[in-house]
């Protein structure tokens, strides 16, 4: 019987979903956590069949033999926690956002390319059954050139722990843009064939959460009384690329808009696409001489345990990464531009 993947989770609460998807894949096992929290450590030991809890993830890594942790910490906590992984000589699957900013991350890659270690980010809606399926579509020639996109990311009342860390711009870097946009950006550029980006022009705004009467139904992460708000709640961009290709953003913690969601629309040559998640994918195309929409079927798997089973898979040699660390560096540029480009009023460059 060969030797099982040791896998290690730095932070319990993602972590959760780290551990439900692995248990799913046949030759890993969720070896130990770390949390400064010891009851959300200790609920992945009793819940998830994690065998062991620590309070300090240094400790973890000197204690246990580990092949790979998944890192989901707080974004502030994510650049010095990954390089501190990969010196020990463990690969990384990071959480979204990969961290800060770009300069971050380019310490992040150095790190693991001097350890000679794999580093993958969390980009899990890449591993959705209906995004793999329309990259294969893509991959194939079935919209021809994609010359356009459209990503959304909205929510009308979503802001997520309103008073911590989320909405602290100092932990967090950021609002709903690197938050949730991160992940419909990465999406569809992934759909697209992550063609480079050379320019941006993004508008950042700062409408509901700040005040004191924000009024909402339900909130992730619980109101933090007292806390701060001094991020972005609604974002909209545009992206130019060196081959022609456009792609429109707009994300929202908070907006006064009826259709919510995640989803890109995509516009190729021979064929059209929309993506969104927990809705049936379609192609709009012509066929037999008329206009058509096509629905694909496909098998339904997992999310979570497909992109585990990736990671494990890239660590023993036995595939490429879905989301590899140099293209989360890429989705971190148009991110940092789009604060700069709101800042100082006009479009930039991204270098």
């Amino acid at each position: 019987m060969s030797e099982s993947f040791k896998l290690g989770l730095i932070g319990a609460g993602i972590g959760s979903a780290h551990a439900t998807g692995a248990k799913k894949v046949p030759g890993i096992e969720v070896l130990a956590v770390a949390d400064l929290n010891p009851a959300r450590g200790k609920r992945l030991v009793d819940e998830f069949g994690v065998k062991r809890a620590y309070t300090d993830y240094k400790e973890m890594l000197k204690t246990e033999r580990l092949d790979g942790v998944a890192v989901g910490v707080p974004n502030y906590l994510h650049k010095q926690i990954v390089i501190d992984v990969l010196n020990a000589g463990v690969n990384v699957l990071c959480e979204k956002p990969m961290a800060m900013n770009a300069r971050e991350c380019e310490e992040m890659i150095a790190a693991a390319k001097k350890n000679k270690k794999h580093l993958i980010i969390g980009f899990m809606h890449r591993h959705r059954d209906d995004s793999r399926a329309l990259k294969q579509i893509i991959t194939a020639g079935g919209l021809g050139e994609i010359y356009h996109a459209d990503a959304y990311a909205l929510r009308r009342r979503g802001i997520p722990g309103l008073g911590g860390w989320f909405t602290t711009k100092k932990m967090s870097g950021g609002g709903g843009l690197i938050d949730i946009g991160v992940h419909i950006l990465d999406l569809t550029l992934y759909e697209m064939g992550f063609p480079e980006p050379v320019s941006v022009s993004g508008a950042t705004y700062m409408k509901f959460g700040h005040k004191k009467d924000y009024n909402f139904v339900s909130m992730w992460g619980g109101l933090v009384k007292r806390g701060r708000f001094d991020v972005d709640d609604f974002v909209t961009a545009l992206v130019r690329f060196k081959n022609g290709a456009t792609l429109n953003l707009e994300v929202s913690w908070a907006a006064n808009i009826e259709k919510e969601g995640m989803y890109s629309v995509f516009m190729g040559d021979k064929g059209g696409a929309t993506l969104e998640n927990g809705v049936p994918l379609k192609i709009t195309t012509e066929h037999f001489g008329k206009i058509v929409d096509i629905i694909p079927q496909f098998a339904k798997e997992d999310t979570w345990a497909t992109q585990e089973k990736n990671f494990m898979e890239v660590c023993t040699g036995k595939a490429k990464p879905v989301a590899p660390a140099h293209q989360g560096l890429v989705v971190q540029k148009i991110i940092d531009a789009i604060y700069l480009s709101s800042k100082k009023g006009k479009e930039v460059k991204i270098s």
